[in-house]
């Protein structure tokens, strides 16, 4: 068993690139060490000269010269490995020596001459042996048929570079011979910077991804909270709501129930009153009869002076009097007047209001989230303003934000800060990226955003330059050659002004527009096919692409990239916004602004 030191030495002796033991070991100027061929990889991929660990840059990329002192304690150390591996015995899934018997040992390289794999012991004769030491040794591999040609019986030492495959020297003269081949060495180390590059692009992805993802939880748990909280104060409202309307609503009752109380205690106490009266009235009647039935003159003449009614009496025999009490007009009132309908005409009235506030809330909410929802029935139409011509509603709901890939523009393109400017570079160019990134034959540019479905549109102020080129292309697309065009994968439009303005589609002349546009829009339907520009100002179509074929095939060479990354192909490739800009507009930079939204 290894011990902790040993574990730590190895850890000391493996480049942090390729994670394994250092090869041509260089010292960057930071004092960090890598394999000469790892760091000049990644600084080629990259596009960026600096320490893949501490990320410190340097103005220019250092001259590495092999640190050999280094080199020869590295050999060392794998001497002294393959030494305490000598004797140990082959375990399942390694390679065991073909020359050993029972029990095999744990092969240590495998010949490409013999075509055989030997332990530490076996391979001593290659080591001393002048003829068998020109024999081509590599770690130890179980599957030595196949680096064997099945025609010729001959080991595979090239790769063809038209067919895409590992040949022999026979293959290379018979049925190859018109093409290009080079060693295998040669291709495999071409083979490997392009797949260090896949992989840090991937690993650029991931950690983007990886981050969106963390971002994206974090937003949704703030906006769960912030819907929760929204939720528990609209309910908190409507409560009040209904607190106040039954508060209303008791004081209403209160104040019936006191006009009723009052009306009955009147009623109540204007009965006692003719009942007493009516009594009175009796026993006087009672009297007048006795003295009408005598038939003494004498005693109904003495006694009629009692018996006539005083002024203030005479109020008890009128009936006109007693016909229409005062407080009988407020019992009619009480009775006839109708409460239930004056409730009923009210809240109808303010259920019309709070539902029609409701519907405008309710819609408010759903435009927010950019939905084409339809106006309900009974809404107040004038809160919503509907499109009045196309682009303004391809300005509503297909805007996004675009900026400027500066690794992909023309080496006498210079970017702002923000990506969002685009002008010509005063003084020396910039070097030429890695593996034809850059354009070469055009001053034209990429975005940073590509775009595999629906639709998308954004907005260029192109007013002062004297010449521009706006529109999309694949992200296949060949930024080498001259001519680019639908066939090639590009869709573009450009302005030039002279003397007049002048309008070209595919470099083709076309009839231009009364006068320069200020502001050109670009407007792409993915799934129907379409490239449009607009002329913001005045509202107009300059022109529009129909028919458009978004989807390509994959090279072989690719298809080889992504199986050997373990990811599967895209049948719908990405559009990346296009961007072009003609000498001599120093001063007049090409600038993508924020979509106008006009009311």
């Amino acid at each position: 068993m290894a011990s902790a030191s040993s574990l730590s030495c190895d850890e000391q002796l493996l480049c942090s690139i390729c994670l394994n033991v250092f090869t041509e070991p260089v010292s960057t100027p930071c004092g960090h060490n890598y394999c000469k061929t790892c760091i000049t990889g990644y600084w080629a991929c990259s596009g960026q000269t600096q320490c893949p660990l501490c990320m410190k840059k340097f103005r220019r990329r250092p001259q590495l010269q092999v640190n050999t002192g280094f080199r020869d304690m590295v050999e060392n150390f794998k001497d002294m490995r393959v030494r305490e591996e000598d004797g140990i015995l082959v375990k399942p899934g390694e390679v065991s020596c073909d020359i050993c018997l029972v029990p095999k040992l744990k092969a240590q390289k495998t010949c490409l001459g013999c075509l055989a794999s030997y332990c530490q012991l076996h391979l001593e004769p290659h080591q001393r042996v002048a003829t068998l030491k020109k024999h081509k040794l590599m770690d130890p591999v179980s599957n030595l048929e196949d680096r064997v040609c099945k025609k010729h019986d001959k080991m595979l030492e090239l790769f063809c570079q038209k067919d895409q495959m590992c040949v022999c020297f026979m293959c290379w003269k018979d049925d190859h011979a018109t093409h290009e081949a080079v060693p295998l060495e040669h291709a495999f180390r071409e083979r490997k910077v392009q797949l260090d590059c896949v992989t840090s692009g991937m690993k650029i992805k991931e950690n983007s991804k990886s981050r969106s993802i963390k971002e994206i939880k974090y937003s949704a748990d703030q906006s769960k909270k912030e819907s929760e909280k929204e939720i528990a104060d609209i309910a908190e409202v409507f409560t009040a709501l209904v607190v106040s309307r039954e508060r209303r609503q008791a004081e209403l009752i209160e104040v019936i129930q006191k006009k009723q109380k009052a009306a009955q205690q009147q009623a109540e106490d204007h009965v006692t009153q003719l009942e007493q009266e009516v009594a009175e009235l009796r026993r006087r009647r009672s009297q007048m009869e006795q003295l009408l039935q005598a038939e003494d003159h004498l005693r109904l003449l003495q006694r009629w002076p009692s018996l006539h009614l005083p002024a203030h009496t005479e109020d008890l025999i009128n009936l006109q009097s007693h016909s229409n009490p005062p407080f009988m007009s407020d019992l009619h009132d009480l009775s006839q007047q109708s409460y239930v309908a004056i409730v009923k005409k009210a809240v109808a009235q303010m259920e019309k209001t709070v539902s029609n506030e409701m519907e405008m809330l309710i819609h408010e909410v759903r435009l927010s989230d950019a939905a084409e929802e339809q106006m309900p029935d009974g809404f107040v139409r004038e809160v919503w303003t509907p499109p009045r011509d196309k682009l303004m509603m391809i300005q509503q709901y297909d805007e996004v934000d675009v900026t400027l890939d500066a690794y992909t523009g023309h080496r006498s393109l210079m970017v702002s800060e923000d990506g969002k400017q685009l002008r010509f570079r005063e003084g020396l160019p910039s070097l030429t990226s890695f593996f034809g990134r850059r354009f070469q034959q055009h001053n034209f540019i990429l975005g940073k955003e590509g775009f595999s479905s629906g639709r998308f549109y954004y907005e260029v102020k192109v007013g002062g330059c004297q010449g521009w080129t706006l529109g999309v292309a694949k992200e296949s697309i060949n930024r080498e050659v001259m001519n680019l065009n639908p066939e090639q994968g590009c869709w573009k439009l450009s302005g030039w002004f002279n003397s007049e303005f002048q309008c070209y589609i595919s470099d083709t002349f076309m009839t231009a527009p009364l006068q320069s546009p200020q502001t050109v829009g670009v407007f792409v339907d993915y799934e129907k096919g379409e490239v449009s520009f607009y002329d913001v100002e005045a509202r107009t179509l300059i022109y529009s692409y129909s028919g458009c074929v978004f989807i390509e095939t994959i090279s072989a060479c690719k298809a080889f990239l992504y199986y050997m990354a373990g990811t599967s192909f895209n049948s719908r490739p990405k559009l990346y916004p296009l961007f072009g800009i003609f000498e001599g507009d120093l001063n007049n930079p090409l600038v993508i602004t924020p979509v106008a939204h006009p009311t």
